[in-house]
């Protein structure tokens, strides 16, 4: 169901960004660049073609496709590097179910049928494209959809690409193109003028706000999973306590701002993608946070934290029960599925029960390793400060969860037993598919019954939301008229609802309409010239 403006601006905060600096400042919207210089309270820094607001790697698609038709550009970019959440990214990247769009909607039902159809169209070009700006790429394996952003690491650095240094160098294509980044600097509002038109942006870096004025605004500032209350309004009653897998400035700003100034939003709202995430993240040592961010001195820290040590791989190998010990989820679904479960159980936390046979089996499956390099995925949990109990019988597995984790009086160690044993007994008859939650999937349902057991608390994790702003085909935003707002185009995250219910092209879909993206707003900041 679509959001209307109303619910939105009831969930959602205000844009904390830059509110302290812009205190007391009366509505952007209906001002124009020049009303805004002359109140003196901001200071008219920059004039451009398009400005885009975000460098991941939606918005440096865009800002180089832009740049390519000859449009004067600007990149804004919260962060002191450009590439985004995507900097975290194993690297694999294309339409999961393939570009054939009619299999792919088949997979992916729930999906924007002219948005899906549109970056399954647009893939090969696309590649071909980045391929053309020197940028390389690794077919991950025959047939697969998916491809290496930079080509494959070596095997002895662990299943990642060469991510990070692929956005770096988009980065600096765009710079040679004649584009201008400025880091360090938020997006904070929109300029509109008082026939509706977006005409600039209001930014803010250390020094304070100021505006840039601009004949079309492309908005690639990513989704909101880092604003608590639209988490909570949107997702669920505990989804304020998940973990967001992401670069620390994910708020909704782009979204918030774009409504302000009239803008529909788009469906998909309660999904999301990303992973049970080990619970308590103190090992994350703050780089949840701008600060812990910006001191990080490799990204593959964020990489193995956010991916290579959560639940992502092993999930179907075990049994999933919430605090009160009974199991809510069908493991078999994959783990972005079971995680958006995970969201919806109190608390948004689950308990991921193994036992030593299972245990064995992903120390010998390379998928269920995917990104730790060396030892195996638990190994690797226990040596970063993950929660991970171990017990010689499930009794005092239960006993120990209630009494040396975090919260663990909170848990039921009775029920746990009682449906654990339950599983055990369908897992050996082979009737675990008629379970009250059946256990279904490529991995058969496996008997826990080797000691010693495992728990592994965790809480949901939000990589990438997928409501946002409601665009067209042209990647213009939709206002509440539904007519495009004139000079106003976005990029998902900040745009939504291609993707609903299970991923299938985040990064490929972020990239192929933030190129086209691109291309449409020069073509129209060239048309105002006329």
């Amino acid at each position: 169901m679509e959001q209307t403006r109303r619910d939105f601006i009831k969930g959602a905060s205000i844009v904390a960004a830059g509110a302290a600096a812009l205190a007391g400042m009366t509505s952007l919207s209906g001002c124009s660049t020049q009303e805004l210089a002359d109140t003196g309270t901001t200071e008219a820094k920059h004039t451009c073609d398009v400005v885009i607001a975000g460098a991941g790697i939606g918005g440096l698609a865009a800002a180089v496709s832009a740049a390519e038709q000859g449009a004067n550009v600007i990149l804004v970019e919260a962060s002191q590097a450009v590439g985004g959440t995507s900097r975290f990214a194993a690297g694999a990247f294309g339409p999961r179910f393939g570009a054939a769009w009619e299999e792919a909607y088949a997979k992916a039902p729930m999906s924007d049928p002219e948005l899906g159809k549109l970056v399954c169209d647009n893939w090969a070009p696309y590649l071909e494209w980045i391929g053309g700006l020197g940028l390389a790429t690794e077919e991950l394996a025959p047939g697969s959809p998916y491809v290496w952003m930079g080509g494959k690491r070596p095997a002895e650095e662990g299943s990642k690409s060469y991510t990070d240094e692929y956005l770096q160098q988009f980065g600096e294509i765009f710079t040679a193109k004649g584009g201008t980044t400025l880091l360090g600097t938020r997006a904070v509002d929109l300029i509109v003028d008082e026939a509706g038109t977006v005409t600039g942006l209001v930014a803010e870096d250390a020094e304070g706000p100021f505006t840039i004025a601009a004949k079309a605004v492309i908005l690639a500032t990513g989704g909101w999973q880092c604003d608590k209350e639209m988490c909570t309004h949107y997702i669920g009653r505990h989804a304020d306590l998940g973990q967001a897998q992401c670069v620390p400035y994910l708020d909704g700003a782009g979204i918030k701002m774009a409504v302000k100034a009239g803008a529909q939003l788009s469906r998909s709202f309660g999904s999301f993608y990303g992973h049970p995430q080990p619970w308590p993240t103190t090992y994350l040592n703050g780089i949840d946070t701008p600060e812990g961010y910006e001191a990080l001195t490799n990204i593959d820290d964020a990489h193995v934290l956010y991916y290579g040590t959560t639940e992502h791989s092993i999930q179907g190998m075990g049994v999933y029960v919430n605090v009160s010990g009974k199991r809510f989820v069908n493991e078999g679904l994959g783990s972005s599925l079971v995680n958006q479960e995970v969201m919806q159980q109190p608390m948004a936390r689950a308990y991921l029960i193994l036992d030593e046979g299972v245990r064995n089996l992903i120390r010998e499956t390379p998928f269920c390793n995917a990104a730790v390099i060396g030892g195996d995925r638990i190994d690797a949990m226990i040596e970063r400060g993950m929660t991970v109990v171990q017990a010689d019988s499930l009794d005092e597995l239960g006993a120990k969860i209630v009494a040396e984790t975090a919260d663990g009086v909170s848990f039921n160690a009775r029920n746990m037993v009682e449906t654990v044993n339950a599983y055990n007994e369908a897992a050996a008859a082979g009737t675990a598919d008629q379970l009250e939650v059946p256990h279904l999937g490529t991995v058969p349902a496996m008997a826990l019954t080797t000691a010693p057991f495992y728990a592994i608390p965790v809480v949901g994790g939000i990589m990438a939301t997928f409501g946002g702003l409601k665009i067209n085909t042209d990647t213009q935003v939709m206002g509440t008229n539904a007519q495009p707002i004139a000079g106003l185009y976005a990029v998902p995250g900040a745009a939504g609802g291609i993707m609903n219910g299970d991923y299938w092209c985040v990064m490929s879909g972020y990239s192929v309409l933030g190129r086209l993206s691109g291309e449409v707003a020069c073509a129209y900041a060239q048309s105002t010239e006329a």
